[in-house]
């Protein structure tokens, strides 16, 4: 946990936190205050001095692609930026070339970013097969059963954003590479929250939009692809910005950069780079394994409250199983929806999800955070 000073100093970055108990970072987190000024100190040089400070721009973009690097455990050169997660998976799924009959590997409890992407791909005989949970989970030997010699991509998100399921990447990441077959991590639930080593873990490609758990504006994300794998996504989007030289514009060479910088096929957006970079440092300033700690034992604090209360829990039990999301429900879950409402007027802010009221605290959180949310149940 963090101790007071800690907690009070971190809290100071989100104005929001003096209005409401936010507790649905799940959803979309509050801005920091460093992401909003070097956001508005960018918009102010453009608007005062156009495109005259574009080298300092430049030395951010490579600066917010090393901290992106190190919060996915990646290369710099595997990492590129998106708009969000669907932009990610998007890329995968179109970029694969498929044969008729591979088999991709979903589960039913993925939120449609990471669905219907793949379900695309059915219009070209990919098969793809849909593993039924079990109260909320998802395990690799419930995976593992439906692997055959023609699956050709597993796509999981890291943790279910319908149960708060933490899912056993390593374990499925050598299932993977001993089967011999792609792995896909939709990772919005978890960066910036959880540990994530892409490396450790056998993934190939990686997926996360910034407004959740990495605190940044809507409109930017992280992707990663492995080196090993560029070469097997073709390019469905290009630009001026997909080739090495990619400043020389005068000059036609479409050899296509060596890195994941290939995927930036144009513009970026520079403002919410600028954003991202300072909500990740922010995030790794303690380390994202303490951030996991606090946000686990608010999270467990919750967990033996609400079952002292009465509540039923929906989010697994299984301790490696917990994230950083605790769904659930009254006796009467017909009413959740009514507890919701009633917890937002009192500027207590959770949602409903998954057959029950979800909540979300992040490392700005407190246990007073906790105790407020309590004390109006």
């Amino acid at each position: 946990m963090f101790d007071k000073n800690e907690s009070e100093k971190i809290r100071k970055s989100f104005p929001a936190l003096s209005q409401y108990t936010f507790l649905n970072t799940a959803s979309m987190a509050p801005l920091p205050a460093q992401a909003r000024d070097a956001m508005t100190t960018l918009l102010l040089e453009q608007s005062e001095s156009v495109y005259l400070h574009m080298s300092t721009w430049l030395a951010n973009i490579a600066q917010t692609r090393k901290l992106a690097a190190k919060i996915t455990g990646a290369k710099t050169s595997e990492v590129a930026f998106i708009r969000n997660t669907s932009d990610g998976v998007s890329i995968v799924a179109s970029g694969i070339r498929w044969e008729k009959g591979d088999e991709v590997i979903i589960n039913d409890l993925e939120f449609p970013s990471n669905v219907y992407p793949w379900l695309n791909l059915e219009r070209l005989g990919v098969k793809i097969v849909t593993v039924e949970s079990k109260d909320g989970i998802v395990t690799p030997s419930m995976l593992i059963k439906h692997v055959t010699p023609k699956t050709k991509l597993l796509a999981i998100s890291s943790v279910q954003f319908s149960t708060g399921y933490r899912v056993d990447l390593a374990t499925l990441g050598q299932m993977a590479r001993d089967q011999d077959f792609l792995f896909f991590v939709d990772a919005i639930q978890s960066l910036g929250i959880l540990p994530m080593d892409v490396k450790e873990f056998g993934i190939d490609f990686l997926s996360c939009g910034g407004h959740k758990w990495l605190c940044a504006p809507e409109g930017t994300g992280i992707f990663f692809c492995d080196e090993s794998r560029l070469d097997l996504l073709d390019l469905t989007r290009l630009g001026w910005n997909s080739v090495e030289d990619n400043l020389n514009f005068s000059n036609i060479d479409f050899t296509i950069k060596k890195t994941a910088g290939r995927f930036e096929e144009g513009t970026t957006n520079l403002v919410g780079l600028y954003g991202l970079q300072a909500s990740l440092e922010l995030l790794l300033e303690k380390g994202i394994e303490r951030n996991e700690e606090h946000v686990l034992n608010l999270n467990e604090h919750l967990r033996h409250e609400l079952a002292r209360m009465g509540y039923k829990i929906l989010s697994p039990q299984n301790a490696n199983g917990r994230a950083g999301i605790v769904i659930f429900s009254t006796a009467d879950p017909s009413q959740n929806g009514a507890l919701v409402k009633k917890l937002t007027n009192e500027k207590v802010l959770v949602i409903e999800r998954g057959g029950g009221v979800r909540v979300s605290p992040h490392f700005f959180n407190t246990m007073e955070d906790i105790d407020r949310l309590l004390s109006l149940l």
